[in-house]
Order: C-alpha cells, then structure tokens, then sequence
C-alpha cells in the first residue's frame, strides 16, 4: 500500500514549534500595545488641606501671686526639755506624770517630796523672826519715827508662808544698824531657799502635754536629771526646704496654708524666718512656716504636711500650663486661622504652669497641646471655656 504523506524530520518540528510560539509572542505583545494605547492617562489629584480643630482660649494679662509648693513636717512652737533642780521622790497620786498626759499653763505637771526643805525653811524664818524681833528695842530707842513699820513687819510674818519685803530704811544710818545685826544677809539667805524650795513644783509654762515621760512616780528624782519632754499645742512651725530658684519671690510674713492627704486644709500661718544659706547638694533653702491649726487633733509634732506659699506678686501676666510651652519658652497662638510661635518672658516657674508676660491682651493661644503642631499650620479655632 502506497504512503499519502511524507514524513518530517524531528528537526524540522523542532523548527516549526519554535516559530509558532514566537508568533504566538510576538501577536501577544501587539495585542497587549494595542490595549494600552486605548486607555487614557490617569488624572492625579491632590488632596485638600483639612484644617485642624483646636480649642483655644483668650489671654487676659493680670495681677497673679504664684504658690510654691512645700512640704515639711511639723514641729510644736514651744517644747521644753525638763529638769529638775533639787533632789526628791516623785509624789503620788493627782495627775500622774506620763506619756501623753496633757496640762494646761501654770498646772503641776511634777510634784516632788519636800516636806524636809519645807521643815527646815518654817525653821529659817523662825529664827528670822528672832533676830529681826530682838533689835526692835534698839530701835525703838534710836530710830523712835521707824519703830512702828519694822513693828509691823515683825507681825505680817508668818513662818509656813515667804517673808514679806523689808521695810525701806530712810537714812543711811537705818541702814547700816539693819546691816550690822545681820538682818539682810539673813533675810536674803531665807529668799533663796523659798526659792529653792519652790523647785520641788514643776509647772506647765504652757498649755501643752508631756511628750516623753523619763521618771515614774515614787522614783527617786537627783537634781539635774532629765526627767522628760513638754511639747505645747495650738502654735507650730513647719520647716521645708525651698529651692534656691523660688528664694527670689519668697519674703518673710508670706502667707502659707497646709493640708492633709485629703486636700483639707489644716494649719495656715506666716513665713517667719528664711535661712541665709543655700544647701549645696539640694541647692535649697530651710523656710520655717509659724502656723496655727485650723482643725483641732490635726496638727500633730512629728506629722508631714504638704500645702503652698503665696510667693511675691507678678503684675500684667498671664499663666499657663507647661505643656503649652515648648522648651524655647514659645506658645502657640491662633492669627487668621493659622498658628504661629510667640515668644514669652518667662517670670516665674512652678510644677505645672509658667507664669510669663509678653503676651498683649486679647492674644488667642491654644488651651491644649497638639502633637506635630508647627508655624502656619492651619487650623479650627473654637473657645474652649476657661
């Protein structure tokens, strides 16, 4: 049977494959051209400057006394370390010296035993009154105009009370005959053990209460021995550390005002005294606040306190928070609907705010921060009520 088709070569289909996938390509690309040059060049728009809300607020310039913050902890006005002065036992009963107990001025606080100094004082004035007794002929002989006076001196004493103050000699001559019998060396020598004999009493200076009691009843009490510590009430100073930046401001008579750890204001006063010396490691100063307690059992010696003291005044300015400025002293005002820098002259730092002036009256600033904020960004202004 005869062949109806001539066999080709692998190599001529080798060669007829690649040329049909090159056709292929080659109408691809023009197809893909011809697609392309149909459509039109895309429109590119830019897109529109939103203006930024903020809130603002409207300076107005004024008279403004800053608050420095402090804090320090408080010490009574008055306190005493107490000791005795003569040698005794520690009475019994009344109210018993301890921890606590409170007094008021001129009360007993220590009461020790002196019956022996008292036994032997009646005994000194007894004698006195012998002595003085025994010139009393002489001198009615002599000095006849004086006897009367040191007659009645001689019936005003009494032995279990202090003697009466000596009648005034008139002449010099009265003066030496009471010298020479040894009238006032006794007399004075008498004076000074009354006074001594009041020591076995210590009384309250103050209304105050006793801090630390050393001594219990019936211990035995030597002359000079410590025997406690007597803190008063009502008036205290508090003592805080002020930094040197704020001593400028500060001045002697400024009002101050403390508060509990509820915000409740406890104690106010008066700056009464600034150190002269600024600590070198803290670069502060010692200010010592006399303050009077407002709320009774509040203020007690020991307790810290934290409150404010009214520094100086500051005419024609204007506070505001710190985050508001930048570190170059600058705000933010609002002009035509963009912000621009304003530059401050800083008057007064504290915590959180900057009291500044600079600034004219009616100038619109920003009343909170905007991140990314910069100069002629435009924005939205709208009060913001402060």
């Amino acid at each position: 049977m005869a062949k109806t088709s001539v066999e080709m070569s692998p190599n001529v289909q080798k060669v007829l494959r690649f040329l049909s996938g090159a056709a292929i390509l080659v109408v691809g690309v023009m197809v893909m051209n011809g697609l392309i040059g149909m459509k039109g060049s895309p429109k590119v728009s830019l897109p529109e400057t939103i203006a930024r809300p903020v809130l603002t607020q409207v300076v107005q310039n004024s008279v403004i006394a800053p608050k420095i913050p402090v804090e320090g902890r408080v010490e009574a006005w008055h306190r005493i370390d107490l000791f005795v002065e003569v040698s005794g036992v520690l009475k019994l009963g009344g109210v018993e010296f301890r921890e606590g107990t409170a007094y008021n001025k001129g009360d007993v606080i220590l009461s020790l035993d002196d019956t022996e100094a008292i036994a032997n004082l009646k005994g000194a004035r007894s004698q006195f009154v012998q002595l003085v007794a025994g010139m009393l002929a002489s001198i009615k002989i002599d000095f006849p105009e004086r006897s009367e006076a040191w007659e009645a001196f001689v019936a005003s004493i009494d032995v279990a009370s202090s003697l009466p103050e000596l009648p005034q000699a008139e002449t010099d001559r009265e003066g030496y005959f009471v010298v020479n019998r040894g009238v006032q060396a006794s007399f004075h020598t008498i004076k000074a053990s009354e006074e001594r004999a009041s020591k076995f009493l210590l009384r309250a200076p103050f209304d105050g209460f006793v801090a630390q009691a050393m001594v219990r009843p019936g211990s035995l009490i030597r002359a000079g021995q410590p025997v406690g510590l007597f803190v008063g009430t009502g008036v205290f100073e508090i003592n805080t550390a002020v930094h040197a930046r704020f001593l400028k401001t500060l001045k002697v008579g400024a009002d101050v005002v403390f508060s509990d750890e509820n915000g409740t204001s406890v104690a106010e006063g008066k700056v009464d005294r600034i150190s002269g010396n600024v600590n070198s490691a803290t670069q502060s100063a010692t200010v010592f606040c006399k303050v009077n307690e407002l709320v009774d059992g509040e203020m007690r010696d020991g307790r810290y306190l934290s409150g404010f003291i009214s520094a100086s005044e500051f005419s024609n300015v204007v506070e505001i928070p710190l985050n508001l400025v930048d570190s170059d002293d600058a705000v933010y005002t609002v002009s035509e609907g963009k912000l621009k820098k304003v530059q401050l002259t800083p008057e007064f730092l504290s915590i959180n705010t900057l009291v500044a002036s600079g600034i004219p009256n009616g100038t619109v600033i920003l009343s909170e921060p905007i991140v990314g904020s910069y100069d002629g960004m435009e924005v939205a202004a709208s009060e913001s009520g402060e």
